[in-house]
């Protein structure tokens, strides 16, 4: 499965070929048939699982339909910009006369990097293929999904993946990769494994409490997200990781 890839519109002909109809005096008449399609439209109800063909008209109907038809692309900006966004409202409110751009340099690479790229193969190709239930399970009626024991299962399986594998040994090593390689002295070795041993050394001394903190926030966090429609996973996470990235730029993006 190719990740955001939409599922291809409706193909409709736009002219049948002319038809000729002889006469017995060998007379030709010719009828055109044109059948037109309408603009934008697409398939109603198909996609491929994750993205889905809706039709639309207009530039309104363009951008409201635009994340169930582009969630990969819609992940990427959104990520970016409330990464970032989330960084500067910190800012602010610690009472900061300028802002610490290096700092919000960070959370906007790691956004853009990370949470818009990586968490994308980590949640719907990774862990959708650790979990085979969960696409299925995620855009199941809620009704059918108080019976469906398969995917309440997988459900438990993605929030402990995710919080006690993917945020503990992933997650916060690139973080503080990102936080080295960015916002550290510019004095020190800014080559990728200096910056990586660096930032592993300042992880070990913070790991206690960054974990308790994600933990407390994201397991119950992680059971919304992963029982909601699998196009609403992402920007779903992202409304609750800005509420995160807030608490981890308070906790964290002042360190050097």
């Amino acid at each position: 499965m190719l990740l955001g890839q939409i599922a291809r519109r409706a193909k409709l002909p736009n002219v049948v070929p002319s038809h000729s109809l002889r006469s017995p005096g060998n007379c030709v008449s010719r009828r055109n048939f044109n059948v037109t399609r309408p603009a934008r439209a697409e398939a109603q109800g198909k996609g491929d699982g994750i993205s889905i063909a809706v039709e639309y008209s207009g530039l309104w109907g363009a951008i409201t339909t635009f994340p169930k038809r582009r969630p990969y692309a819609t992940n990427i900006i959104v990520a970016t910009v409330k990464t970032s966004l989330a960084d500067l409202i910190i800012q602010k409110t610690e009472g900061k006369k300028d802002i610490d751009w290096e700092r919000n340099g960070v959370f906007t690479a790691f956004g853009f990097a990370y949470l818009g790229v990586v968490q994308w193969f980590v949640y719907v190709t990774l862990f959708t293929r650790l979990c085979p239930n969960a696409i299925r399970f995620a855009n199941l009626p809620w009704a059918e999904k108080l019976k469906d024991r398969a995917g309440q299962i997988d459900l438990i399986k993605q929030t402990c993946y995710d919080n006690f594998i993917h945020y503990t040994f992933v997650y916060y090593p690139v973080f503080y990769f990102f936080k080295e390689l960015i916002q550290s002295d510019p004095n020190v070795d800014k080559s990728p494994v200096a910056c990586a041993e660096r930032g592993l050394r300042k992880y070990w001394k913070n790991c206690v409490v960054d974990n308790f903190y994600m933990w407390s926030l994201w397991v119950p966090g992680d059971l919304m997200v992963y029982a909601c429609p699998i196009w609403m996973r992402l920007p779903l996470n992202h409304g609750i990781s800005l509420a995160w990235t807030m608490i981890l730029s308070s906790l964290r993006g002042g360190e050097k």
